[in-house]
């Protein structure tokens, strides 16, 4: 989610190769997110797969395009076998205590997420934040982070050439894939048991 209380920077320009714009593009988004992955903390990683793994429940929260991140971890988490529910959803029980909230917001400042977290907390949940931003509120509130911190195509740091917020939303869709690729080889659930859970409705 776009922290909306500071000004962005202007995307950087995109240098055009023999091989057309969209090549060009292409080669600099899958530099870019190569690069925040790469940079990712292992051991931050695991803290959050064991905490998955220890929670009763798993609740996720998310706005704008970290939402559809964080809520496409969800479906995932369902598929594994978890009970998972997603933040303000009409059939969302109260959480407590044994409970997990996983709260996903690039700047760490998004209004509604920094609230309901401090909810979670308060009803005795623990809190988990995917994150750019270290120094952010729902980072200082969070019982465990996991930093995604956006870098341009030759890793330097917070000089993204897509606009402010998307290298980060890009990385935490793939973030949260790799997660559900390391439960699933580490765990009960197999292919067969995680498509039977696949929905019928659609």
């Amino acid at each position: 989610m776009v922290d909306q209380s500071s000004e962005p920077g202007r995307p950087g320009g995109v240098p055009v190769g023999v091989d057309g714009v969209f090549a060009s593009a292409r080669r600099v988004v899958l530099r870019e997110v190569e690069a925040l992955l790469s940079r990712t903390d292992e051991t931050q990683a695991r803290a959050l797969i064991d905490a998955v793994r220890a929670a009763e429940r798993v609740f996720v929260l998310g706005m704008g395009r970290s939402k559809m991140a964080i809520d496409a971890f969800a479906m995932r988490l369902m598929h594994l076998g978890l009970t998972v529910h997603i933040a303000a959803d009409a059939t969302t029980p109260a959480i407590g205590a044994g409970d997990l909230l996983i709260a996903c917001s690039g700047s760490g400042e998004t209004p509604t997420v920094v609230c309901l977290a401090r909810t979670a907390a308060r009803a005795g949940a623990r809190v988990a934040v995917v994150t750019g931003n270290r120094d952010s509120r729902l980072a200082r509130d969070a019982d465990l982070v996991v930093l995604l911190r956006e870098y341009s195509q030759d890793y330097r740091p917070l000089a993204s050439s897509q606009f402010v917020g998307t290298l980060f939303e890009q990385g935490a869709f793939l973030f949260f894939d790799c997660l559900v690729l390391v439960m699933e080889g580490s765990g009960p659930a197999d292919a067969d048991a995680m498509f039977a859970r696949h929905t019928n409705l659609e």
